[in-house]
């Protein structure tokens, strides 16, 4: 019985010291289903409920009220990921957006919590600016035996405040430019004394690219012409800590319901890695609103190559 519990908590120990810093929420594992099947790859898209985790700037850009919520699963379901959304445009004013996320593990003694509010506004047509305050916080079971016996815990809990900026132009008709950084003001959510616990600079930069403008030079008839109307590829380079990671995807819409995806990351530096995803989307008009169901599903390589991550969400826009 002793080896059985020594057991379990050393697994608990290696799940949360080991694993969880490296995937966690405040160490980008990705928020939102679309983005994942886009392998990641968003700052220059950001046009839903998901754009305050990825660059608040996209915001400027949306017109309609969105309520978003996602699950998300990790290392067969030892890791869950919840997070609802909510985005209001104010018309000349800006925009205004919310997200809250939280982040767990099966055994209940490991929390993470995200609380972002985001503003964005255009300062000419083509170009807009964005921000995000957040509230970070981490928590342990302070009742659980493993957290009170363990000498590494100076605090059960810890919290701070940090600050995003973004930055999206739209430099043509077909081509989105997106840049983000995370994180400029250090947030400490250390737990130990012997131990500083300050989330990293997050640098994002990427692109955007609509086939609309080749649809029109397409030699393959109306229906090539329609799917390239309806396409868009994405590419982005992030820099975290010291790596480097690249992305990109593809995203196009088969009618106005159907909407498929592909795409890959890979992290240039430490420990190299590449994960694959693919995702879809079903739009279902309900009056005057729209109701969009978003799967992802996500495989991943090198130390993780046993592991997959999936996603659900739901955005409604009205």
């Amino acid at each position: 019985m002793l080896n059985s519990r020594i057991l379990k908590y050393s697994l608990i120990y290696i799940l949360i010291f080991l694993i969880t810093p490296t995937y966690a929420a405040f160490n980008d594992i990705g928020v939102g289903t679309r983005p994942l099947g886009l392998g990641g790859a968003f700052v220059a898209i950001a046009d839903d409920s998901n754009a305050p985790s990825h660059n608040a700037a996209g915001l400027a850009y949306i017109q309609d009220f969105h309520i978003g919520a996602t699950h998300a699963q990790r290392f067969n379901g030892l890791i869950t990921y919840n997070m609802i959304a909510g985005i209001i445009p104010l018309g000349r004013i800006g925009t205004l957006g919310t997200n809250i996320g939280i982040l767990s593990e099966q055994s209940a003694i490991y929390r993470e919590q995200t609380i972002h509010i985001s503003y964005a506004t255009t300062i000419i047509k083509q170009l807009s600016c964005g921000l995000n305050l957040k509230y970070l916080s981490v928590a342990y079971d302070d009742e659980n035996e493993f957290v009170t016996e363990n000498t590494y815990f100076a605090n059960t809990s810890s919290s701070s405040f940090s600050l995003d900026l973004g930055i999206m132009a739209k430099i043509f008709n077909s081509l989105d430019v997106g840049t983000s950084v995370a994180n400029i003001i250090p947030a400490d959510l250390s737990i130990s004394e012997e131990h500083t616990d300050t989330i990293p600079l997050n640098i994002r930069a990427g692109l955007m690219y609509r086939l609309e403008s080749i649809a029109g030079m397409s030699a393959q008839g109306a229906s090539i012409s329609k799917l390239l109307n309806a396409t868009f590829i994405t590419i982005e380079t992030m820099s975290r800590n010291g790596d480097i990671y690249t992305r990109g995807g593809i995203e196009l819409w088969v009618n106005r319901s159907i909407g498929v995806r592909g795409g890959y990351s890979m992290k240039n530096s430490g420990n190299p890695a590449t994960t694959i995803s693919f995702g879809g989307s079903a739009k279902i008009p309900i009056s005057n609103t729209t109701l969009q169901l978003d799967y992802g599903f996500q495989i991943l390589t090198g130390d993780l190559r046993d592991n997959t991550t999936q996603r659900f969400s739901v955005n409604l826009v009205f």
